[in-house]
């Protein structure tokens, strides 16, 4: 029996719905053609997107998840698999490629770049779920990651969820504790949606955790947008102290002399 039968057979399953036995057919036909013919992995591949563009995307992902590392050694599988993804997702072969990620993902779960780049291979041609779906599976696999807390936050917020953005933002603090990025993202949330208590209150907190000039540097602003003068000049000096050459600090200090008219000061 030659390998275009099995996968017949695997499409037609797929046509009445019998999901569960799909992935099976293919199995047995692996073990099936193992002593008998030899087929290639390209080959596999090719059937794969040729399923996919039938309209039989289960039996491709199948075919992908049964028969993407034959014949490869186990030290180079992430190299090539890699190289997979960016080949078929230039023919697109959007299905294949996305069982290629999911592949990546289950033998190597806590590399965050693959969950970077299968995050982006979703916003550009996945829904909305997918790749939430992604992000909240590689934040739970690499939770000191970053750029996907700061990617799956955004994407939410650009939604208009922003309940749930400013969860996810909260939940990063539990893993990241220091990250300056993701403090100053949960200030602009807060920010940008008028909720200037909040914000202060995050700018508070994160003076006293992550505390570096750009963290002093938005405190200040912060309060020089809401018109506070007497709270921004204190949170100057006190920059000022801890970071004696933060050039940006020292120009907001003038600016702030400027607008007060206080010309002396300045001039010093």
């Amino acid at each position: 029996m030659s390998h275009a039968i099995w996968v017949a057979a695997a499409k037609l399953e797929e046509t009445h719905g019998k999901i569960g036995m799909i992935g099976h057919i293919v199995v047995n036909a692996l073990k099936s053609l193992k002593h008998k013919v030899s087929i290639e992995r390209e080959t596999w591949l090719k059937e794969a997107v040729s399923c996919e563009k039938s309209g039989s995307p289960l039996t491709c992902q199948a075919i992908v998840r049964a028969t993407l590392g034959l014949g490869i050694e186990e030290q180079d599988r992430r190299a090539i698999w890699v190289q997979d993804a960016k080949t078929y997702k230039a023919k697109g072969a959007i299905v294949t490629t996305r069982a290629i990620y999911g592949k990546l993902l289950q033998d190597f779960p806590h590399k965050q770049e693959f969950w970077w780049d299968a995050a982006n291979f979703e916003k550009k041609f996945g829904s909305f779920e997918d790749l939430c779906n992604i992000l909240d599976r590689g934040t739970t696999y690499c939770p000191e990651a970053e750029s996907l807390w700061l990617m799956h936050a955004k994407e939410v917020w650009m939604k208009g969820q922003v309940n749930r953005a400013r969860s996810i933002l909260e939940k990063s603090f539990e893993f990241n504790p220091n990250s300056e990025e993701i403090w100053l993202a949960a200030v602009k949330l807060e920010s940008e949606t008028e909720n200037p208590e909040r914000a202060r209150a995050l700018l508070v907190n994160a003076r006293k955790t992550c505390g570096t000039s750009r963290v002093w540097m938005k405190s200040c602003l912060l309060e020089r947008t809401l018109k506070n003068d007497e709270a921004e000049y204190e949170l100057l000096q006190e920059a000022l102290s801890l970071f004696k050459s933060a050039p940006k600090l020292w120009m907001m200090l003038a600016q702030f002399y400027a607008h007060h008219k206080d010309y002396e000061r300045l001039a010093r």
